[in-house]
């Protein structure tokens, strides 16, 4: 072979290859020799048997740079490597001790095959998942934009698995509140009009034929120049629907145009304000698109392709489903129904039940075509993952466990299943969902160059999940469901994330006493059922696609008087008034105050809450007929009282309730990071009042002011402490951390304030909030409609007065672990002209402490800011109507507009509390006392926006509660059941337990 004569070693090897065909040297020869003459599918193949030989022996000694290695040689030939070579793999990726080990060992294979995106990905991988995301995203950058030179076909995998690993990185950086790149953003990341991509050549493959190269130089430049995913992520929507648009014009398919349009409709994990845009075009593109959409549901279409047509058919029903085009949507239904009747055509039809289903009114449609499906065998991945998708949004999970009982032998571990581990979650069958789980990941990573890394990512995720879900089940379960119980809890947990931020060990103290905890959405606790059909029909009565069991429909009636209306933002059921957490969840969803209603995305996403609102209250409204039936008290609780759906279970018991036999129950973590400043992600404090006992309050977080009052007199001998202790409060540098001396324009503003106080102004400062933040069940106050009514009016009201007007804005609106990607900021609010009288701070002039000298009045709509103005003796005006409630120290809270303006002109005298900073500091020591919040972790729950994930259990704080050493979960029920009190608050009469 080296003196080129391939074709004779190729004759000479004939012999050895019969005689030993799967000796590892021999395979290894004439894989060469078929490379050599040219036929590399033939080699490709030989080569991959080799090295499958190969695996088994390093599989059982658990040799992974070994394994590693061959995976990497594998991956140039496009086949896959033995299930237990990739399912040992993710074995060690499901945890932080084998991420390391995986790390170490890919790192050393690296060193022989540079050019493995395999090796690339789980590097990059294990460095991101280990908090090393900006050095992943550098060594991913430099790989996409310079590849190592192969065939075209291995160049688009390559390019494949690391532009899907770049997404699992961005992913990872988003959820610990950052870029994955250092400078934040991601424009100008790949700029290839001031570099474009080079080629790089790997050592493995020196001397390989120009052509080759040339090839490869060509294919990457034509791939990295339509990588799009990094100005998704880095909310660049022009360039981003640029290049969608040039996919779709170079498209030279209808599914890729198809593709295209479906790019066009994704959103970012950093949202943009709006996505109208998309949508248009999109709809221009789509609409564009009527010929091709005659021609398949012409015959002629379904004689030439049968199963294209089908899978085309239902994305373009899935696109005009979203893009609201409702003629289109029934006429490619109907068709697609007439097409199933036709036993020629019924194996094509695997993708018509999940595509119809999502369609109101058609389920029954989409049943009957996947019943006669039923008859038909599937043959590939994607024919079943359609079956699974439409049985879990059918809530058909009889017919899959029927339907994966028949699956043939070679449909086992395939990513299909997914769906169906989904299915078996939603049942409670969790150790079985685990097992699917792990096959398939073992399953993909068995193939490197077929590998989706975001996929990979996603699964390791997926396996914590079940996890944790298994984990709480054991615990749940070890107090057994009470049969004839004194009381019913219901809980409305939506997803794992949800569950995790509940009282779980308060919940197994209410099944202790006697009460029964019944989650209403399925699929995440096991379903324990007391015997009575009552109580029971209420547990997992909703499924995760929003569809009422069938049981719970024939026996819960449907609402009336419910009203939605996403264009303007109102939802409203009865005397019930959601409208503010449509606002709430709107401005959460798009980080900012202002809102446009007329987004097709933020009213999908808005429609999806309001029907889950809907289905919620058809539930509640059966609990309190049966509450009034059955004389049974019932509770509920939720953990987001000011978003939807879960502000309906307070508002609802505010209308209906009874503080002792219907009520609400707010459970939140302690308010630790005011004191703690954020040194850990991990919430140790939790709180759990009865709301409808105190309507008037807005969270559970704060004290209830009436127990404030008897608190402050009950600690009047420890005031001396009490104020030493606080007083460092204020010097906390929320502000200025970080920075080293004030900006030149701080200077200046110093000297403005002394010459405007030398001729006999005043100076009030305002103080911003983050603008996504109000977190209440209604705006507003007695003097203003809203917070952005608040700052324009305070602004206006000085022009041409002796007031200078210092507007601090809020230090954690640069703070992304509480923000979190804003895209408005408190000075975005501001319409009117600051003029003479006003001024706009930096974010980092100045921390309170040094506001002290600077102002003579503070302005606050809500916020801590009220105490620690307190602190400092500086008197306050409240504006917001929840201000004067949740800091009860004493500043004045104006009646009317007028009445604030004089206040901010210093025509009226603004009287606060005479012990204004005692009371300020008592305050902090409510907070701060151990019997108000409660010592609680049991369970990982973040206290900041930082994404903690997959939950996790915290063994030793189960050990301590199983041997009776855990007192706040006994203070938390016994403050739910009305047994105990929170500080400050009346004593509560001896009486016999609920």
């Amino acid at each position: 072979m080296d003196r080129g004569r391939s074709r004779t070693a190729l004759r000479i090897l004939a012999l050895p290859g019969r005689v030993a065909p799967k000796d590892a040297r021999v395979l290894h020869a004439r894989a060469q020799a078929y490379e050599r003459t040219g036929d590399y599918e033939r080699g490709a193949e030989l080569r991959a048997q080799r090295l499958r030989s190969l695996l088994p022996r390093y599989v059982k000694r658990k040799d992974f740079v070994e394994i590693l290695k061959i995976m990497a040689e594998l991956e140039r030939t496009y086949r896959s490597g033995q299930y237990q070579a990739g399912r040992l793999i993710a074995q060690q990726l499901v945890s932080e001790v084998g991420r390391k080990r995986i790390l170490d060992c890919a790192l050393k294979a690296r060193q022989r095959f540079k050019e493995s995106a395999f090796l690339t990905h789980l590097i990059a991988l294990c460095r991101a998942m280990d908090n090393d995301y900006h050095l992943a995203n550098r060594s991913l950058v430099q790989e996409i934009a310079h590849p190592f030179d192969a065939p075209e076909a291995l160049v688009a995998r390559r390019f494949k698995l690391l532009q899907t690993t770049w997404r699992a990185v961005d992913q990872i950086a988003r959820e610990q509140m950052d870029w994955a790149n250092e400078g934040g953003g991601y424009r100008g990341l790949f700029n290839f009009a001031e570099e474009p991509p080079r080629v790089a050549t790997s050592s493995a493959r020196k001397g390989q034929n120009k052509a080759v190269a040339a090839k490869t130089d060509h294919k990457a430049e034509k791939q990295f120049l339509s990588f799009k995913e990094h100005a998704l992520q880095g909310r660049d929507r022009e360039e981003y629907l640029r290049i969608c648009d040039t996919e779709f014009a170079a498209a030279d398919t209808l599914a890729g145009r198809l593709r295209a349009v479906e790019e066009m409709l994704r959103t970012g994990i950093r949202h943009v304000p709006d996505y109208t845009t998309s949508y248009d075009l999109a709809r221009r593109r789509l609409s564009g698109l009527d010929a091709e959409l005659s021609w398949l549901l012409s015959e002629e279409a379904v004689e030439r392709d049968a199963t294209e047509t089908v899978l085309n058919l239902c994305s373009w029903l899935n696109l005009a489903r979203r893009l609201s085009m409702g003629d289109v949507e029934i006429r490619i239904i109907e068709h697609l129904e007439r097409l199933s009747e036709r036993d020629a055509v019924l194996f094509a039809m695997w993708p018509a039940p999940a595509a119809i289903v999502q369609t109101e009114g058609y389920s029954d449609s989409a049943a009957h075509i996947a019943e006669r499906l039923e008859r038909v065998a599937p043959k590939i991945n994607r024919d079943m993952q359609f079956y699974f998708r439409w049985a879990m949004a059918a809530r058909a999970y009889e017919k899959a466990d029927a339907f994966f009982a028949r699956l043939p032998k070679n449909m086992q571990r395939r990513h299909g299943l997914l769906y169906y581990a989904n299915i078996l979650q939603r049942q409670g069958r969790f150790k079985e969902a685990l097992v699917i789980v792990g096959e398939v990941h073992g399953q993909i990573l068995s193939n490197p160059s077929a590998l989706n890394g975001f996929t990979n990512y996603s699964l390791i995720k997926r396996v914590g999940e079940l996890r944790f879900l298994i984990e709480t089940a054991k615990i749940f379960t070890s107090v057994p469901q009470p049969r004839d119980p004194k009381g019913v809890v219901l809980i409305a947990p939506r997803n794992i994330d949800h569950l995790r931020r509940y009282p779980l060990m308060v919940l197994l103290e209410f099944k202790k006493r006697g009460w029964a905890v019944v989650p209403l959405v399925e699929g995440l606790l096991p379903r324990e059922l007391t015997g009575d059909a009552a109580i029971d029909v209420m547990n997992g009565a909703i499924s995760p696609t929003i569809r009422l069991r069938k049981k719970a429909r024939e026996v819960m009636p449907e609402v009336t008087d419910f009203h939605v209306d996403i264009r303007s933002g109102s939802i409203r059921w009865g005397d019930i008034d959601l409208s503010h957490p449509v606002w709430e969840d709107a401005a959460i969803n798009r980080r900012r105050y202002s809102i446009n209603y007329d987004c097709p995305e933020l009213q999908r996403y808005l429609g999806g809450l309001a029907d889950w609102t809907r289905s919620m209250a058809r539930v509640l409204q059966y609990a309190r007929a049966h509450q009034r039936q059955s004389g049974r008290p019932v509770a509920n609780i939720s953990q987001f009282n000011c978003r939807l759906p879960d502000s309906l279970f307070r508002a609802y018991c505010d209308v209906h309730g009874d503080p002792e036999m219907f009520f609400h129950l707010a459970a939140a973590n302690g308010y630790q990071n005011y004191f703690t400043n954020f040194a850990t992600n991990v919430s140790q404090r939790f709180v759990l009042r009865n709301m409808t006992r105190s309507p008037h309050v807005r969270t559970p977080s704060f004290p209830i002011p009436e127990n404030f009052e008897r608190y402050y007199q009950q600690r009047q001998e420890q005031l001396p402490q009490i104020m030493e202790r606080f007083a460092p409060i204020t010097k906390v540098k929320r502000s200025t951390e970080g920075t080293s001396g004030r900006p030149p324009e701080a200077d200046a503003l110093d000297l403005r304030i002394q010459e405007w106080r030398a001729r006999g102004g005043k100076v009030a400062c305002a103080f911003g909030k983050v603008v996504c933040d109000i977190g209440a069940p209604f705006d507003g106050g007695p003097g203003h409609s809203s917070m952005k009514d608040w700052i324009n009016h305070c602004i206006r009201a000085v022009q041409g007065t002796d007031t200078l007007l210092l507007i601090k804005p809020h230090p954690h609106e640069l703070n992304n672990q509480i923000a979190t990607f804003p895209t408005e900021y408190f000075r975005d609010l501001i319409d009117e002209p600051l003029g003479e009288n006003a001024v706009f701070l930096g974010h980092r002039w100045f921390d309170i402490h040094d506001m002290k000298d600077r102002m003579d009045l503070g302005l606050i709509y809500n916020g801590t800011t009220t105490v620690e103005l307190g602190l400092l003796g500086i008197p306050c005006v409240l504006a917001g109507h929840y201000a004067p409630i949740d800091y009860p120290i004493g500043h004045f809270q104006p009646a009317s507009r007028e009445e604030f303006e004089a206040c901010l002109r210093f025509e009226k005298t603004v009287e606060v509390a005479p012990d204004l900073v005692e009371r300020a500091a008592v305050w902090l020591d409510y907070m701060a006392n151990d019997n108000f919040t409660q010592s609680y972790r049991f369970h990982a729950r973040p206290v900041t926006n930082k994404v903690l994930y997959p939950p996790y259990w915290f063994k030793e704080d189960l050990d301590s509660y199983r041997a009776g050493q855990a007192p706040a979960v006994a203070e938390l029920i016994g403050r739910a059941l009305g047994e105990r009190s929170e500080p400050g608050a009346a004593p509560v009469m001896a009486a016999a337990s609920l």
